[in-house]
């Protein structure tokens, strides 16, 4: 691990194996840079990947609402992305990979997208189910605002947690979600809403990278409609399910991920 400023932003970096191609990893929002050991392992012989702790995530400094949350994190990728490099964005990770490969597509070599949470995909391609989702947050946008975080913590990881009821958490797991669960509300714009103009544009459109589209298996209707129109959208894509991953299938399905990410690179030689 090392200590870092990114776009003036001080953080944490951890990087995973020594291959031969460097490779970029975001991850998802409540977790940090460095719970993808298995998966780094899994990458690191084809792969040198570096990961950071967005800000309020693990060692990096806390977020205080200075500008947009999305926007800080792109702009911190960006400086490591000084050459081209094998890119992966787990949830919210995923919709920061595709504003790389859509304002920066030459130094994107290959594009891989793990649940990613860009949920203003299905806001137009499938607005009922949309809506049923909207529903099922109300609750947990309200806890927010109101200020009561552990019930926002709580009914969150229901949806996006890896499976494990929360009361079975360890208290400091729980204790450390709670703390972070504000930052689900201030990447809210960037996930649910085309704020940066990216789907009605046509730009995913004119990604050329290849690309993976992968997800759990478990996101229901919503998550099926984002990774279809994503599939849809780029040209040079691929679409894989992994059944029983769930949100969180880069920790609970490791190896699986690392095969399709892994035959991804293969194909993108000479990129």
């Amino acid at each position: 691990m090392v200590k870092r400023v990114l776009a003036g932003f001080p953080t944490n970096l951890t990087g995973y194996g020594h291959g031969p191609r460097k490779a970029l990893l975001l991850h998802c929002s409540l977790a940090h840079g460095g719970v993808y050991s298995k998966l780094g392992a899994a990458v690191g012989g084809a792969l040198e990947l570096t990961s950071f702790d967005q800000p309020g995530h693990g060692r990096a400094a806390d977020w205080e609402y200075d500008g947009d949350l999305q926007d800080r994190v792109t702009e911190m990728a960006l400086e490591l992305l000084t050459e081209p490099m094998d890119i992966i964005g787990h949830s919210f990770g995923g919709t920061v990979a595709l504003r790389l490969a859509v304002e920066r597509p030459e130094m994107v070599r290959s594009l891989s997208l793990l649940e990613p949470v860009m949920m203003a995909v299905a806001k137009v391609d499938n607005p009922k189910a949309t809506a049923i989702l909207m529903q099922e947050m109300g609750g947990f946008y309200q806890a927010l605002e109101a200020g009561r975080h552990e019930l926002a913590a709580r009914m969150f990881t229901k949806l996006y947690g890896d499976g494990r009821p929360w009361d079975s958490l360890a208290e400091e797991s729980r204790e450390a979600i709670t703390h972070r669960i504000h930052l689900i509300g201030a990447g809210h714009r960037a996930v649910n809403e085309d704020h940066y103009d990216l789907i009605a544009s046509g730009k995913f459109e004119q990604i050329e990278a290849p690309t993976l589209i992968l997800d759990g298996g478990e996101g229901g209707a919503v998550m099926n409609s984002v990774c279809d129109g994503l599939a849809r959208r780029i040209p040079n894509s691929t679409r894989v399910c992994i059944a029983g991953g769930g949100h969180m299938v880069p920790l609970t399905r490791p190896n699986a991920v690392a095969r399709e990410i892994l035959q991804l690179v293969s194909q993108s030689q000479g990129r």
